[in-house]
């Protein structure tokens, strides 16, 4: 599938690679239902020193709400499959899997380029006298608050940290020298 150029995909696609990453945001999502798009958003915003208000995170939620309706059954359908639920050939789950990976990141990639299209960075307000990585935390606090689940910040806090530390390229040995 051909899709239109997106600074906000290209982002995600290069952070998603860095070591831990991926481990954290899956994590994230399946521990504490967070939106791994909306998480990455936030970065972005943040990486730009751009900070997002309750409109901006309004929109952002209202324009996903869509797409999580298709990307759900989607995640649900492939980890059905992956736990070997369903009785067919090895051969034909490869094959389904593989199908339903395809579709599952087909619908992440078009909400993003939804995401883009419906607030770009230049609308949103700066981060005056901020750093990337304290824009990105600021957004992503934001975004935490929007949610009506009592979220429990002991856990979810050390691993949006470790997750913006894996992100800006922080090591143990920086926070070592830091402190």
């Amino acid at each position: 599938m051909e899709f239109p150029e997106s600074a906000f995909w290209t982002y995600s696609s290069e952070i998603w690679s860095l070591p831990d990453v991926e481990a954290i945001c899956l994590q994230l999502q399946n521990e504490h239902e967070l939106n791994i798009n909306m998480l990455l958003y936030c970065c972005w915003a943040g990486e730009q020193l751009r900070c997002l208000n309750d409109d901006d995170l309004q929109t952002l939620l209202d324009t996903i709400q869509p797409w999580q309706v298709i990307i759900q059954p989607l995640r649900d359908s492939r980890r059905t499959m992956q736990q070997s639920l369903i009785a067919m050939p090895g051969e034909m789950i490869e094959q389904t899997l593989s199908n339903i990976s395809e579709m599952e990141l087909n619908a992440e990639h078009m909400a993003q380029l939804a995401m883009e299209k419906a607030l770009s960075p230049q609308q949103l307000g700066d981060c005056a006298q901020r750093s990337p990585i304290e824009c990105s935390q600021d957004n992503i606090d934001a975004y935490l608050k929007t949610l009506n689940e009592a979220l429990e910040e002991s856990q979810i806090q050390p691993r949006i940290r470790r997750l913006l530390e894996a992100i800006h390229g922080i090591t143990a040995a920086d926070r070592q020298n830091a402190g």
